[in-house]
Formats: structure tokens, C-alpha cells, sequence
């Protein structure tokens, strides 16, 4: 049980015998406001809702010194206290508050153990000076900036001059938001202003400088993505450019400042890089439907192809410059011109003459050969559908269950023309 005193300080009686024990108590950890001597502790006293098992604290008054034997912990704790409540350097206040030292005791006290001793070397920061001395000697350069001069840049005096850039001050003759000064040309402090006008006065100024910040970020865009430049380099670099890339690079410029000037460089190279690929993905799959499998065709297939528009240029030039036929003549002769003429410009005949340099042509036997002459099958497409069906074939054998799939070009009249020289040449087997 807890008493005041004049000196400050708490005392303490037992709650059993009433004796005096503020030097030394045991607190109940479990019971409200229930103190014990040792005395009573010891020998196991009880009272009211108190019991000997309860958990319990052995609590010292602070008589205790900390740093120095003048002063006890109790004092310690009032003196920072008093510091926290009165403020560094009301000594006199503090020395009140403690109520046992003087103002120049205390003042000793707290300067030696908490700012010169060991507490303030470990909890107060070195001091570190953070003004930068921009003084230099008088036999060095006028301006320290002079040893860093701005990149040069590759433009012509008379580029420079149309543009209005200066580049040794990197500065335009006309900034952006050029009449930004006027928002703080007419500001003069006074001491007449109140608080409202010193408030307006600072938000002019801080407008001021957002606008100068916003000028400054525009003009490390055009230095950093290289729109300060040449206008020959510029046109010389769009000129290696597809019309596809430059309309995408103009459509996008405006998204530029969002990153920095090499990563938007990587982007754009990427989309680049990707357009190609997805272009040479289209020329693969257009490959693999014509019966190219390999990239050793690709080149062969390419050189076939011009020939087979060649000729068709031709057939319809030699078509238009050909004289129309006349009545005149026995409808024999007619006959057997027109005869002729469905035999020579026939796509079987155009076809024959042309399988010869397919891909896969040599792999084939001389029926093969004829198969796909009459059927206009190429040859690396005839060994596709040769290694599909036999595939199949050999996998229903094993009791699998599997349903051939044709490609979509191919008809049913091919098929069962296909399925019935597979069983000729004993590589199907009627199930």
C-alpha cells in the first residue's frame, strides 16, 4: 500500500503487519495494490483474496545508483522526467522537480552523464557538416563547372542558331513556359504582410519552382532521346527504318519520357525484333504447308516459285498477243487445235515439267514419280501423307485406336487413288 511524502518520493507499508517497506516489497503480481514485507512473504501470510501461490515482484525504492553514488536511480528517472517536461536548460525547474539537488548539480549532472559520457556518445550522431565550400583559390579557373563542360553535340552553327539553342549553356533563347518569372516578378516582402499574405506569397513561389522543374525535365527528355540533334543524323536514322517502325516510333514518341533514354531504345528494338519474328513465324508456317520441312528447301522452294510466276507471266503475254482465230477451216481443224492448244497450256503439262525440280523428287521410285504427276502432288508432300498413313496403319496393328487425318487439300478421289497404290505396293494390308 502506497503513501505520498513532501520529499517526492513513494512509501510503502505492508498490507499484513504495516510495517515500513518502502526499501524493500514484495508486490503481488496478481492482487491490485497488495504489498508484502520480506517478513510476512517468508512466512506465507494471507489476507482477503490474496494467496501464498500468487506470482509475485520484488521491487527496490531506486535507492540504487545507476551512473554515480550521489545519485539514485528514483533521482535518474525524475531528472529526465523534468528534462522531457521543462526543456534543456530550465535548470532551476528541473532542480525543483527533483526536489534533493540543485539547479547546478543537476545542470553537471545531465551534461556530464548524458551528453559528454558515455550515454550521449552512443545516442547523439556525430555532427556532420553538410555546407559544400565552392571557394577556389586565386590562381585556379573562374568557375569549377569549366573542368565539366556539356557534351557537343553533332549540329551545324546555323542548326543551332534556327533552333535557338545555346549548347555551352545548354539553355534554349526561349525556354518552355517562358513567362514563368512573372509569376514572382512583382513578390517583395514586407513587414506589413500578415499571415495570409506570406502564405500566397510562398505559393507563388512554390508554382514558381514546379514550373522551373517541369522546364528543366523537358530539356533533359530532349538531351537524354536525342531530339538536340542534327537534322541529317535524325533523317539518316529513320531512313533504316521500315514505314511499319517509324509510324509505330511516331505514335509512340509521346510515351518516351515515361522511361529512361536507354530502356524506351531497348523497347523499341524489341518491338522491332518482334514484328520480324513474327514474320518469319508466318513464312515458316506458309514452309510446312507446302510440304518444306527443312530450312536447306526454303531457298529451293523460293526459286521454284519465281519460275512457276514467270511462266505464268508469260502463258498470259504469248495469250494476249496470240490472233483470234477465224471461221474459215474444217471443224476438224478447229478441233484439233483446240486440242493441241488444252494440251500444251494444260496445268497436268505445266506441272510435269516442273516436278522434276521439287524437293523429294529423287526419293521417289518411278511409279511414285507418275503418282504424283497425275495427282499434281508434290513430292515432299506425297512423303508426308506416305508417313502419315503408315504411321497409322502400323499403330492400328498394335490395337490401337487411331483415325487417320488428312490434310485439308487433300480430296477424297486422292485418297482412295493414295490408299489403293499403298496396297498395291503391300504396305497397307486389308484389315
Amino acid at each position: 500500500m502506497a503513501q505520498g511524502t513532501g520529499n517526492g518520493f513513494g512509501q510503502y507499508h505492508c498490507n499484513y503487519c504495516q510495517a515500513d517497506c518502502t526499501t524493500l516489497r514484495v508486490k503481488c503480481a496478481e492482487c491490485q495494490d497488495f504489498d508484502l514485507c520480506v517478513q510476512c512473504f517468508s512466512s506465507g501470510a494471507e489476507m482477503g483474496g490474496h494467496e501464498r501461490d500468487h506470482n509475485y515482484q520484488l521491487i527496490d525504492n531506486g535507492t540504487f545508483p545507476l551512473f554515480m553514488e550521489e545519485w539514485s536511480a528514483e533521482e535518474e528517472m525524475l531528472l529526465l522526467d523534468a528534462v522531457e517536461q521543462h526543456g534543456h536548460g530550465n535548470w532551476v525547474d528541473i532542480a525543483d522537480h527533483i526536489g534533493t539537488k540543485t539547479f547546478t548539480e543537476t545542470q553537471d549532472h545531465y551534461n556530464g552523464c548524458y551528453i559528454e559520457g558515455h550515454v550521449g556518445k552512443v545516442t547523439i550522431p556525430e555532427f556532420v557538416c553538410k555546407i559544400t565550400d565552392h571557394t577556389t583559390t586565386s590562381t585556379g579557373e573562374l568557375s569549377p563547372t569549366l573542368t565539366h563542360p556539356p557534351e557537343t553535340l553533332d549540329m551545324t552553327l546555323s542548326e543551332q542558331q534556327d533552333l535557338g539553342y545555346l549548347p555551352f549553356r545548354d539553355d534554349f533563347d526561349k525556354e518552355h513556359d517562358n513567362d514563368a518569372e512573372t509569376l514572382i516578378s512583382n513578390i517583395q516582402n514586407s513587414h506589413e504582410d500578415d499571415e495570409l499574405d506570406s502564405a500566397f506569397k510562398h505559393a507563388l513561389v512554390d508554382m514558381y519552382i514546379e514550373r522551373l522543374k517541369e522546364r528543366q525535365h523537358r530539356k533533359t527528355i530532349a538531351r537524354d532521346h536525342g531530339l538536340i540533334t542534327s537534322k541529317h543524323k535524325l533523317t539518316a536514322s529513320r531512313r533504316k527504318l521500315s514505314k511499319e517502325d517509324r509510324d509505330f516510333r511516331d505514335a509512340a514518341r509521346v510515351f518516351g519520357r515515361l522511361q529512361p533514354a536507354e530502356d524506351w531504345e531497348r523497347f523499341l528494338n524489341n518491338h522491332t525484333r518482334q514484328r520480324e519474328l513474327q514474320f518469319q513465324i508466318k513464312e515458316l508456317i506458309r514452309y510446312r504447308k507446302n510440304g518444306v520441312t527443312k530450312l536447306s528447301g526454303c531457298r529451293e522452294y523460293d526459286e521454284l516459285k519465281i519460275r512457276r510466276e514467270k511462266l505464268k507471266e508469260n502463258r498470259k503475254k504469248l495469250d494476249a498477243c496470240s490472233p483470234r482465230r477465224t471461221n474459215s477451216g474444217t471443224k476438224k481443224d478447229v478441233k484439233g487445235d483446240k486440242k493441241r492448244m488444252e494440251k500444251k497450256d494444260s496445268p497436268t503439262a505445266t506441272f510435269s515439267e516442273l516436278v522434276n525440280g521439287y524437293v523429294g523428287f529423287e526419293l521417289l521410285s518411278i511409279r511414285e514419280k507418275q503418282l504424283c504427276n497425275s495427282l499434281q502432288i508434290k513430292p515432299a508432300f506425297y512423303l508426308t501423307i506416305k508417313g502419315i498413313v503408315l504411321k497409322d496403319h502400323s499403330l492400328r496393328r498394335r490395337g490401337n485406336t487411331v483415325k487417320t487425318r488428312y490434310p485439308p487439300c487433300v480430296g477424297k478421289s486422292q485418297r482412295k487413288r493414295l490408299l489403293l497404290f499403298f496396297k498395291e505396293c503391300g504396305w497397307l494390308q486389308n484389315s
